[in-house]
């Protein structure tokens, strides 16, 4: 990409809930229908790693199976688990790791114990660094900080700890008195877009 400053790509796993009315979500990855011409392209947490590896970003994100904050039950579970078995696809397809920090992605929903699984799992895989998912999209700010606080608390403080979606002034300042390290949001490019300041 020829970009000499740090560079962080996702995986693509976001557009599982912004086009989940043209998405199909399987153990073999996401398929997404497109909206212009209705082809069909499937997203697998190898192909999501191969371009990510191709773009050559410092930071990669593992494929994760994303889901709304305001979802509850067997989905929740499910998306989970199935975040786990994509790390070790990614971790198995990624090809740079010498050059390329991936990180794995903590889901679980507002479900403490659902969390505490994904961060257990992904803590025993020994990444480079985490992102805390899966939220911003609508929980209350308690629920928000519970969670951002549980994941914080049981990463390793050694390494980047990585909010995903935050970017109000306020659950910077929180976020970060609970310990994340980092964030990344559509708001700032947006409210300079529409002229909201």
């Amino acid at each position: 990409m020829d970009w000499p400053r740090g560079l962080l790509t996702d995986s693509g796993g976001f557009q599982m809930v912004s086009l989940l009315h043209l998405a199909d979500i399987t153990e073999r990855g996401v398929e997404f229908q497109s909206p212009v011409d209705g082809s069909r392209m499937l997203l697998t947490p190898e192909e999501s790693i191969a371009i990510q590896n191709k773009i050559g970003a410092d930071i990669i994100m593992a494929l994760d199976d994303v889901v709304s904050s305001l979802v509850s039950g067997p989905r929740i579970e499910e998306a989970t688990h199935r975040t786990l078995r994509w790390m070790d696809r990614c971790m198995q397809a990624h090809s740079r790791p010498h050059d390329q920090n991936l990180f794995g992605i903590v889901q679980g929903g507002l479900d403490p114990t659902l969390r505490d699984i994904c961060l257990k799992g992904l803590i025993q895989r020994d990444l480079p660094g985490y992102a805390i998912g899966g939220l911003a999209g609508g929980e209350d700010k308690d629920a928000f900080w519970r969670v951002v606080a549980q994941c914080t608390a049981a990463l390793p403080a050694n390494k980047p700890r990585y909010v995903m979606g935050v970017g109000y002034p306020l659950d910077i300042v929180v976020c970060s008195a609970l310990g994340a390290d980092m964030y990344d949001c559509v708001y700032p490019t947006r409210t300079a877009r529409f002229a909201r300041l």
